[in-house]
């Protein structure tokens, strides 16, 4: 068989939107001039599926029957197949397909992982301290647990131990990272499915206008803060960043629940307080709207 360049993903799916029109009707015609059908067709020539001169001509006919030998082709060739929908499946699904690796499509490999905090620390066979598991979020049981805790910033939560929730009574926390460019995707879909169920989603992060907004945006119940004196008191102008001034108008604007409104005042002022800065004080579950309740 003559070797040949394996078909770029967007000529796959090119290739992939050409055979589904084609269950229609018998045959497409298209220009050979699309930088797509060049690829295509000299792919094809390369490898003797259709005659040498058929770039030189204005037009090209596909049909099923060539759809079926370039399919077959590729299979021989252990090139990625046109008619294998890799963009639902993980590289390692993808290789037991073929021998090309596209990474700019299919399920990345972190797309479903999340970092999550244990509420009590394993040591393993070798003596090492557990806190963190980074995980699938499909398997976690999430009917084992009574709230869901999103920390914002990774280093409180990787320093979790340094905050006092203590007396906000939950029995069996599950608390999760928010997210970065590699964890955000799995910890979206988690919370997605942690809501479907109805009970309390919390956000434990910065009190400053962007903060807030997330929690009042993205679903979550309640925020982890310290008592509005507190936070009165530790805030400043300092933590309180001007690029932020654009979320104010819609909080100072919202029906929020009574206990948050007073928080709202704080950042009226132009005040606020980051994530770090709340450790050694006692937090407590603060509702965001009027109908939140602490459902465990």
């Amino acid at each position: 068989m003559i070797e040949a360049e394996s078909l770029s993903y967007n000529a796959l799916v090119w290739l992939k939107k050409l055979d589904h029109r084609l269950k229609a009707k018998n045959c497409e015609k298209k220009n050979t001039d699309g930088k797509i059908v060049i690829q295509v067709l000299r792919w094809c020539t390369t490898l003797d599926l259709i005659p040498t001169n058929s770039l030189l001509l204005p037009d090209f006919i596909f049909t099923m029957a060539l759809m079926n030998r370039i399919s077959d082709t590729q299979r021989r060739l252990k090139q990625a197949n046109f008619r294998d929908d890799i963009s639902t499946k993980s590289r390692i699904e993808s290789a037991q397909l073929s021998d090309q690796e596209i990474k700019t499509t299919g399920i990345r490999p972190q797309q479903h992982r999340v970092l999550i905090r244990l509420n009590q620390p394993i040591i393993n066979q070798l003596g090492v301290t557990i806190d963190v598991v980074d995980t699938d979020w499909r398997n976690i049981p999430l009917t084992q647990f009574d709230v869901l805790i999103t920390v914002e910033n990774q280093d409180c939560f990787y320093d979790l131990a340094l905050f006092d929730y203590s007396q906000c009574g939950f029995r069996s926390p599950l608390i999760i990272y928010r997210g970065d460019r590699l964890y955000s995707r799995g910890a979206v879909a988690l919370k997605r499915c942690w809501l479907q169920t109805g009970r309390t989603a919390i956000y434990f992060g910065d009190f400053d206008p962007k903060g807030v907004s997330i929690a009042k945006n993205e679903g979550y119940h309640f925020m982890l803060l310290p008592s509005s004196d507190v936070v009165l008191e530790k805030s400043s102008s300092v933590m309180f960043p001007d690029t932020q001034l654009k979320f104010l108008p819609e909080l100072l604007s919202s029906e929020m629940h009574n206990h948050f409104r007073d928080y709202l005042l704080v950042l009226k002022k132009h005040q606020a307080l980051r994530q770090q800065k709340m450790q050694g004080n006692i937090l407590h579950t603060i509702p965001l709207f009027v109908s939140t309740p602490l459902n465990r």
